[in-house]
């Protein structure tokens, strides 16, 4: 019985895939989304003013995050897609736990398809960092992966934490739908 027990309670501490729901948009429950900067690894300095009027994800992530590097391939999926639609700003914000340097390193190394080794093509995503992590805070996040999708008006309409099975798929669904809106 002890037995039973003990591997009840160990299968209650491994990892769960979630289903990320979209927030409610209803008149009483629009969440405006808070202001934020953070520069991209390039150096540009971004501020959600820049922003305004477009479709917004935020992609946050860590280079020891295992979730986050296994959702980077479907994440330049989607990022292809979307990248010349000037009514789409997408980013993969590091959440600024560690130095600039070595999130610089991790998006400028070679990969493979499953990124255990260091041969393959580069990353094609529009990278940055979160220095202090002000913008993670500022959404209420605390962990990697963490997704955000604002809509043209500035709301949000999706806040996620954790890894999302087919995130292509997820994102390009509630982007088409939030262009549809305006």
């Amino acid at each position: 019985m002890k037995s039973i027990l003990f591997f009840c309670a160990c299968c209650s501490l491994l990892p769960t895939k979630s289903s990320p729901q979209a927030l409610p948009h209803q008149a009483d429950s629009i969440q405006v989304s808070p202001a934020f900067n953070f520069v991209t690894l390039a150096g540009e300095q971004i501020s959600s003013t820049d922003l305004k009027g477009k479709v917004i994800v935020l992609d946050f992530w860590s280079t020891d995050c295992n979730p986050c590097r296994k959702s980077m391939p479907q994440m330049e999926d989607f990022y292809r897609r979307f990248k010349n639609n000037p009514r789409v700003a997408v980013y993969l914000v590091n959440s600024g736990w560690e130095t600039i340097e070595k999130a610089r390193s991790f998006a400028s190394s070679k990969r493979s398809g499953f990124l255990f080794f260091s041969w393959g093509s580069t990353y094609d995503l529009p990278f940055a960092y979160d220095n202090g992590s002000t913008t993670l805070t500022a959404f209420g996040l605390d962990s990697n992966p963490s997704t955000v999708i604002i809509d043209a008006q500035f709301r949000i309409r999706v806040k996620h934490s954790g890894y999302i099975e087919k995130f292509n798929d997820f994102l390009t669904a509630h982007v088409e739908q939030y262009l549809t809106e305006h």
